[in-house]
């Protein structure tokens, strides 16, 4: 049983860590805080299967709700910073086809989704 709680534990903290690192957490939105609460609860059951000390249960799921929270704020603010008008900008600046820098080239071939028809 132990084995399942830490398994289910950690397979949940794991997706919920990858959502909040790919879209982002807004926390002025309270479904950013349910990913919050739904890590606390991953790692309260974690802390709770491997040792039965409450205390230590629920440090361990403040320390995961903290990750989750924190790590899906900086990538909010991540995208916010680096989105398509950035890409657009360094395409326009260095996206000419006879600019020999080896930026260039890269964004040329990274950013090429971007360009204007």
């Amino acid at each position: 049983m132990k084995t399942f709680g830490i398994a289910v534990s950690l397979i949940v903290f794991f997706l919920i860590g990858c959502i909040a690192s790919y879209q982002g957490l807004d926390l002025r939105k309270p479904s950013s805080w349910l990913y919050g609460a739904i890590s606390f609860l991953c790692g309260l059951a974690l802390g709770l299967s491997l040792n039965a000390a409450l205390i230590e249960s629920l440090k361990t799921g403040g320390l995961f709700a903290i990750l989750i929270l924190a790590g899906g704020a900086a990538m909010r603010r991540h995208k916010q910073k680096y989105n398509v008008d950035t890409a657009r900008f360094l395409l326009l600046k260095y996206g000419k086809e006879d600019d020999p820098s080896l930026f260039a080239k890269l964004v040329r071939v990274l950013l090429g989704k971007y360009k204007q028809s």
